[in-house]
């Protein structure tokens, strides 16, 4: 399960390895690990399930605060006030937990298709239990 933490903490769920994002950008990522090489895409569409996980994680997000405010509010709530608290966690969220979501889904795509020796860089020995 080292992998998932890795995952959640923006690192290389292989090695732990931070730098994933290319600087001055959280949105633009590497293609491979700077330390084990692993290549973060490792089939064609790869991240299409890092866009669902970051799709649900929102809509639940949003979900919950329409709720909690319904619960606060009271059930004769304005949709005004639904709108002004929703809509700043449906436009905001998605985007912060974007670089989240990518390195979480390839932790997940790791736990679920264990690395192949090829996938790493000649010099790097994975151990799926070492600790960061």
């Amino acid at each position: 399960m080292n992998e998932l933490r890795r995952g959640l903490s923006l690192a290389c769920a292989v090695c732990g390895s931070r730098h994933l994002f290319k600087r001055f950008g959280l949105f633009d990522m590497r293609q491979k690990c700077p330390l084990c090489g692993i290549q973060f895409e490792r089939m064609e569409g790869h991240f299409l399930g890092a866009v669902a996980l970051n799709t649900v994680i929102s809509a639940g997000a949003v979900l919950s605060t329409i709720c909690l405010t319904i619960v606060i509010a009271g059930t004769d709530v304005s949709s005004k006030l639904l709108l002004l608290t929703a809509l700043p966690m449906a436009t905001i969220l998605p985007v912060l937990f974007d670089p989240f979501s990518r390195t979480l889904w390839t932790a997940i795509d790791i736990l679920i298709r264990p690395v192949e020796p090829n996938e790493l860089n000649e010099d790097f020995q994975y151990n799926s239990s070492n600790e960061t």
